[in-house]
């Protein structure tokens, strides 16, 4: 089903996000945390891989055992950047064989921890550059990124919003954004985003906090604020009193969320089913 369809259909839509696990014995479990998230119902499950297509070979393995076993829909995470016209139509072409309808188009970096990485070519540089070869080589349905904070290498908001307009003019049915702490951030983002001429959903990013050091981490790379107060109870608190702390307020994050009119929302798992359902059964 297209991003057009599920978005056009019941409210609100939850959909989750997973990586690929490192080893093929790992997939199991993971499948066995997704057939727990079927309680709610999911819109659809997006698929990440590593930076420069480290993880694409996991990646594809996952979608194909998803399609296979659990018969969700699904989006494909897709990096463009240093990638040649041939391995992304290659992509494409494998994902579509599956009966996988949609993706998450995004320009993605170079590996970092791969100082002799050469890009097979140079015909991708921006996000923009997949959304319009996709839609003009596939009947995909396209998905991209959004920023309420702005993307780090931005100058302004006001031009980070360019960018996402210049994406949806490129073809792009729908908004997925960057998680964030503040939901005024994501408000003020979209109306942005709709005075810029973009119509297309936005869907928020939610993360569930578990622990201290893993959202520092995780703010850190994202550059999402986390605010004061939050972070004062966490560092307060005990490990199981912050597991609490995170899914209590990612629930009141995303029940405020819903009640102004977000279409669904997008929760990050890291491949574990139990903090988010718990969010979910308190929110919704």
């Amino acid at each position: 089903m297209h991003l057009k369809k599920i978005y056009s259909g019941r409210r609100p839509v939850i959909s989750f996000e997973v990586f690929p696990p490192q080893t093929d014995e790992a997939s199991a479990p993971l499948i066995a945390e997704l057939r727990k998230l079927k309680e709610f119902a999911p819109g659809l499950i997006s698929v990440t891989y590593g930076a420069g297509g480290t993880t694409q070979g996991r990646s594809l393995k996952l979608l194909e055992k998803i399609v296979k076993e659990l018969n969700l829909e699904l989006m494909a995470h897709l990096t463009c950047i240093g990638s040649s016209e041939n391995s992304i139509l290659s992509f494409l072409q494998k994902i579509t064989g599956w009966g996988v309808q949609n993706i998450l188009a995004l320009r993605g970096d170079y590996p970092r921890n791969n100082p002799g990485y050469q890009p097979e070519s140079a015909v991708f540089q921006h996000a923009a550059d997949l959304v319009r070869f996709a839609r003009q080589n596939t009947e995909l349905s396209i998905a991209v990124a959004g920023f309420p904070e702005k993307h780090p290498e931005a100058a302004s908001l006001a031009e980070d919003i360019k960018q996402l307009a210049a994406k949806i003019r490129a073809g792009a049915d729908a908004v997925f954004t960057q998680l964030f702490f503040d939901n005024q951030y994501y408000y003020d983002y979209v109306k942005l985003a709709r005075a810029a001429g973009v119509a297309a959903p936005i869907i928020p990013g939610v993360w569930t906090i578990t622990n201290l050091k893993q959202i520092k981490k995780i703010a850190e790379l994202s550059r999402a604020k986390i605010p004061g107060e939050l972070r004062q109870k966490l560092e307060k608190a005990g490990e199981q009193e912050a597991r609490e702390i995170g899914i209590d307020y990612a629930a009141a994050q995303l029940r405020d969320l819903l009640q102004h009119g977000a279409p669904g929302a997008h929760l990050y798992t890291l491949n574990k089913a139990d903090a988010v359902m718990e969010v979910l059964r308190k929110a919704l």
